[in-house]
């Protein structure tokens, strides 16, 4: 009987280790994808990169996330990309929402907000 406890009991232990490291994997994961938009930006017009990211986000994430998402105050999620036309550098903003649920029950919300920069690189060799 002991031993079934101690099953149960390291059973729940990477449960709830697995609900509360989901949102922060998922950073992970959005973050690469800015990155790369980001870089993708330097030599694209912002609305080819929101569409371009919105498909990335579709392939790779499935629906995990809301790319346009607004929270109870109005705030409003999405990229926002800032592009200096000179330098063809970019500054991409991503906010984006997520939250802890643990068996069903929503523990905590977030709010995730990912800045990159990126420059326009020619051929490197």
């Amino acid at each position: 009987m002991a031993k079934l406890i101690q099953v149960v009991i390291a059973v729940l232990v990477l449960y709830v280790g697995w609900c509360v490291a989901q949102p922060f994997i998922l950073k992970y994961k959005v973050t690469k994808a800015v990155e790369n938009i980001a870089q993708y930006a330097t030599i694209h017009s912002e609305d080819e990169t929101i569409r371009e990211f919105d498909n990335r986000v579709k392939q790779d994430l499935g629906a995990k996330l809301d790319t346009t998402k607004t929270t109870k105050d109005g705030t409003r999620g999405g990229l926002h990309l800032e592009k200096d036309e000179d330098t063809k550098q970019v500054n991409a903003t991503f906010v984006y929402f997520d939250e802890l649920k643990i068996f069903g029950q929503k523990v905590k919300d977030f709010e995730f907000v990912i800045y990159k920069e990126a420059a326009k690189v020619d051929k490197m060799f």
